[in-house]
């Protein structure tokens, strides 16, 4: 007479799947949480003084007036607890055939350029980024003030062989035609600096992020532009940081100009932002409940299938 193979039973077979089941769930959200430490860890080398807010308006810009953009940005500028860096990119279109620009999309050079690189930036952010020129000159106060339909522009390094200071060309800013006049090309690996992300400049056309207070039409591209001078990025230090976070939110919320997204970096700052949990904390709680989980796991399958 045989033998009945040895059987397991069906429900110890499904309580150590999923015994295991957790505990991989717990070891994925370990790995993650391990990725993001190093991502911080990268952020604070760069800089390990300051927590960087990226505003973003998500809503549309023809919601909200000109004069509540206006006076949100300006309530933007006027604090003590942090600084306000105007940076938006805003490719430029109807651009000369014959001259060739850097490609938005693909980066490359190209003579029939449907849309170009260009980044437009507050004076305050081209001393924050240690921005110099290889020729010419950065931009100044003055072309901060739009007159008439001429604006300054900067050229990243790798335009130093298509333009020549002074050159002038057309294109089309948010929907209104514009020419713009070469005052400098930046030095070399020129970038814009921020540890959520960096902006290499050499490609770019830069612009000013120019103030439209007394502007004779709001058209669109007017208001547009008025909305992307509420996008950019605020710093403050890591002392201040919940406060700032705090007024942050009640500023926007008060502000009746839609949806903003707020991006923070280092990446610590953000996790304690939405979780109010410190990061280095959750992953030590991780790893001693992965711990303890492995081994009450060996333990039941060592008393169940020997």
């Amino acid at each position: 007479m045989k033998k009945s193979p040895f059987k397991i039973n069906p429900k110890i077979i499904l309580n150590i799947s999923v015994r295991l089941a957790v505990f991989f769930v717990i070891l994925s959200f370990l790995f993650s949480l391990f990725r993001l430490y190093k991502e911080n860890r990268a952020e604070e080398r760069m800089d390990s003084e300051h927590v960087y807010f990226d505003l973003q308006q998500e809503s549309s810009p023809f919601s909200s007036s000109v004069e509540e953009y206006t006076e949100l940005y300006a309530k933007l500028c006027s604090s003590s607890l942090y600084d306000y860096y105007e940076c938006y990119p805003q490719y430029l279109e109807g651009l000369p055939v014959s001259q060739s620009f850097f490609d938005y999309e693909t980066e490359v050079l190209s003579e029939n350029c449907q849309a170009a690189l260009c980044v437009q930036i507050s004076e305050n952010l081209q001393y924050s980024s240690h921005l110099t020129c290889d020729a010419g000159r950065l931009l100044n106060g003055k072309d901060y003030q739009l007159a008439g339909e001429t604006v300054p522009v900067l050229l990243g390094y790798e335009y130093r062989n298509l333009f020549q200071l002074g050159n002038q060309f057309s294109a089309v800013y948010l929907y209104n035609v514009y020419t713009f006049e070469v005052v400098g090309f930046l030095e070399k690996g020129a970038k814009i600096y921020n540890p959520a992300h960096m902006i290499y400049l050499d490609k770019y056309i830069i612009m000013p992020s120019f103030n439209v207070f007394t502007f004779p039409e709001n058209t669109d591209g007017i208001k547009i532009h008025c909305a992307n001078k509420t996008s950019g990025v605020l710093t403050c230090r890591k002392d201040d940081f919940a406060y700032v976070s705090g007024h942050i939110k009640q500023l926007i919320a008060n502000a009746g100009c839609g949806n903003y997204s707020v991006n923070i970096s280092p990446v610590k700052y953000s996790f304690m932002e939405k979780t109010g949990i410190r990061m280095e904390w959750f992953m030590a709680f991780l790893s001693v409940a992965a711990l303890l989980f492995a081994l009450s796991c060996i333990k039941y399958m060592r008393e169940t299938l020997m």
